[in-house]
């Protein structure tokens, strides 16, 4: 599948690719439901990076233009009820570089944590969108927005656990747990 042609995955694999870097142990792999809950939450934060990074390089009418706000308050209703699973993730992520940082972090407020990767989703979005890809993401947007939020985070995490193969030679680029057999 190619990047440019499924806008939320390619937003969220390259958030989840980044943050792949930072795991360096297989007891820090994520569950498919704590993928689930992680792709959930960062889906308003990936939806509002993408339209601040793509709207200079698209139509003033369309999707993004038009609907996206409304689009992505959908997906912030359910930030909060993600969140407990997403933190989880996202200090396993953290966890494999730096352990401190990722105890203090997991000790802190959630009320703190939350602005952190929220920030953070927001720059690694923004930095990972081509120019030219932006008229295919929001085309795949556009093709996902009749999805209730919830079918549309677990749809991105399913495809991310099919893309966790790794190919002959490579290790996993992204620190998924195997299911028990």
């Amino acid at each position: 599948m190619k990047r440019s042609t499924f806008a939320l995955v390619l937003s969220v694999v390259g958030l989840c690719n980044s943050q792949a870097a930072l795991a360096a142990s297989a007891s820090q792999c994520l569950a498919e439901d704590e993928v689930t809950a992680l792709v959930g939450y960062a889906l308003p934060a990936v939806i509002d990076g993408t339209m601040k990074t793509c709207r200079p390089h698209l139509s003033s009418n369309g999707f993004f233009a038009t609907r996206g706000s409304e689009f992505s308050s959908r997906y912030a209703a359910r930030k909060e009820s993600n969140w407990p699973k997403a933190k989880m993730a996202f200090l396993k992520l953290g966890g494999g570089k730096d352990e401190k940082m990722a105890s203090m972090l997991g000790n802190l407020p959630d009320e703190s944590v939350k602005p952190f990767v929220e920030a953070m989703v927001g720059e690694l979005v923004g930095s990972e969108i081509k120019p030219d890809q932006c008229t295919a993401i929001e085309r795949g947007v556009r093709l996902l927005a009749p999805l209730p939020p919830e079918n549309t985070a677990e749809l991105v995490a399913f495809v991310l656990v099919l893309a966790d193969k790794p190919k002959a030679g490579k290790t996993s680029s992204f620190p998924i747990c195997k299911p028990a057999a």
